[in-house]
């Protein structure tokens, strides 16, 4: 979800499970060559330690749900393309040039010669093509490159991509880590042993994993971009209690918190800080094949029940707006359809609802993450809303991971969880949604996997802003999802870090951060 359960990444939108306008590395605004941050030259070497809200929940990118992975893929993985700081250009990476011809269908890319990876492996044509194999048989993220007819290695620094329309939207998801290259038959390993400790082309390199509780990365003597990384190396933390995270802040033990808890934010030193625009979406999710919830007009109700700005409020202090889509409104050719009712409140009509439908007035769990993040404060706020509906309620607070398999294998009820773009097209939210069975809710996934198509297809903006807006009135209709609220999307970074530029869709890249003098 390019996508997310704490706080959005998932491409992937992932839940923050998603959730960076794009999750390339690098943060030049021109060219490859490092920046001189406005403080001063950046110094090379030390290592600065960040928190994540959960851990990761693979190195697979095409598996990947949980944000907090989003996060660390851009230190570990390259990607062809990558971004610029505010997601509105894409650049060269592992290639140093591409170009299409919408004639022939083509994208051909000449790979960077300077691209290697950190096992000082050059990377070819033959590893693109082998990864390009993996993304579109990734059962969450494949719809992202379904234009891709085939590839063709003309010689070992050239790949072309033929495919089956012209589509723009391509550039901007092979910037992101869904697109990351790896090596051709994964280095002569098994894929297991490969994912368990995998070798990538990106600013650092795994150097101690222990899995749940912290990733130790050094740099990667390889990159391809001269004289960077800055840094010696990086220490993520899984601090998932939002109180601890502040308190280690505070102490100097955590040099960045990716993901303040909003309830928290306020105790943070103001200029400690950094928000970006927001590129996910809180959602309440129901369960539309089994149980209560089977009933669309008891959906409706609660839809209905929820008073969103007090929701805002309260359950996301004020660190929020109301969401108008169920799509994240940051992206691009993502607006408010005409005839939706997203974020409207009618109480009366919600208890004339329940009162028609099959509620039967027995208790409804609903599953929320327990780690740092959006959701949990938003869940309990919920409760008594609905019970003036005549709906009850009980909140039960899961770990990430757990809440990831309850809703992978439909066992809940109803859900809360922020998922997150991590491209700058709706292609990433709708593959998310359509993969995921419309965020877990088992609805019909068709809708979204046509609008999925109409986007690939469309050549304009307005036909990208039709197919949208045609899918949201169709989600609108069913109630199987309610978008809640857009979160606020903030970390604190500590003064000795110098070169911290956040992410439109928080798949920051630290080849650039350095130590301050």
């Amino acid at each position: 979800m390019r996508h997310s359960t704490t706080q959005s990444t998932a491409c992937g939108a992932a839940l923050t499970a998603a959730a960076l306008l794009l999750s390339g590395c690098g943060t030049s605004s021109s060219d490859s060559s490092p920046s001189e941050s406005a403080t001063g030259p950046a110094k090379r070497g030390g290592s600065l330690t960040m928190s994540l809200g959960s851990a990761i929940d693979t190195w697979n990118p095409q598996k990947a749900l949980a944000t907090q992975s989003f996060r660390v893929f851009p230190q570990v993985y390259a990607s062809l393309l990558r971004s610029t700081p505010d997601g509105k250009k894409v650049l060269p990476a592992l290639a140093s040039s591409y170009k299409t011809d919408p004639a022939a269908k083509t994208l051909t890319f000449t790979l960077n010669p300077a691209a290697k990876f950190s096992d000082g492996k050059p990377v070819t044509s033959a590893d693109v093509k082998f990864s390009e194999g993996l993304w579109s048989k990734g059962e969450l993220y494949g719809s992202y490159f379904s234009s891709i007819k085939s590839v063709e290695t003309p010689d070992p620094k050239t790949v072309v991509f033929n495919l089956s329309q012209a589509d723009e939207t391509l550039p901007a998801v092979l910037s992101t880590a869904n697109a990351a290259v790896f090596p051709d038959n994964y280095g002569g390993r098994t894929s297991d042993a490969f994912w368990n400790e995998p070798v990538g082309a990106g600013p650092f390199m795994i150097s101690m994993e222990a899995v749940g509780r912290s990733i130790t990365l050094a740099r990667n003597p390889h990159y391809y971009r001269p004289g960077l990384p800055y840094l010696d190396g990086i220490e993520y933390k899984e601090v998932a209690d939002g109180g601890q995270q502040l308190l280690q802040f505070q102490s100097g033990a955590v040099d960045v918190v990716n993901g303040v808890e909003l309830e928290a934010a306020a105790q943070y030193p103001k200029d400690s800080i950094v928000g970006a625009p927001s590129s996910g979406v809180s959602v309440l999710t129901t369960n539309t094949k089994s149980g209560p919830l089977k009933d669309g007009r008891l959906r409706k109700a609660i839809a209905l029940a929820v008073d969103y700005m007090k929701l805002v409020a309260g359950g996301y202090v004020g660190e929020a707006s109301v969401a108008t889509s169920l799509l994240p409104q940051q992206v691009p050719g993502v607006t408010k359809c005409p005839s939706c009712t997203w974020s409207t409140t009618d109480l009366a009509e919600a208890k004339d609802l329940v009162e028609q439908s099959d509620y039967s007035g027995q208790n409804l769990e609903l599953i929320v993450s327990s780690d740092s993040g959006p959701g949990k404060l938003a869940a309990q706020a919920l409760v008594p809303m609905l019970a003036e509906a005549g709906v009850k309620v009980s909140v039960n607070p899961q770990p990430t991971s757990s809440l990831i398999d309850k809703l992978s294998k439909s066992d809940f009820q109803l859900g809360v969880i922020t998922y997150s773009a991590l491209a700058p097209t709706p292609i990433d939210p709708l593959g998310f949604l359509a993969a995921t069975g419309n965020v877990f809710s088992q609805s019909d996934p068709g809708p979204a996997d046509k609008a999925l198509a109409a986007v690939h297809a469309a050549s304009t903006p307005a036909e990208v802003k039709t197919a949208v807006q045609a899918f949201e009135a169709i989600a609108n209709e069913s109630y199987a999802v309610i978008p809640l609220a857009v979160p606020n999307a903030l970390d604190a970074v500590g003064d000795r870090v110098q070169g911290y530029v956040p992410a439109p869709y928080q798949a920051n890249c630290a080849d650039e951060l350095s130590i301050r003098n």
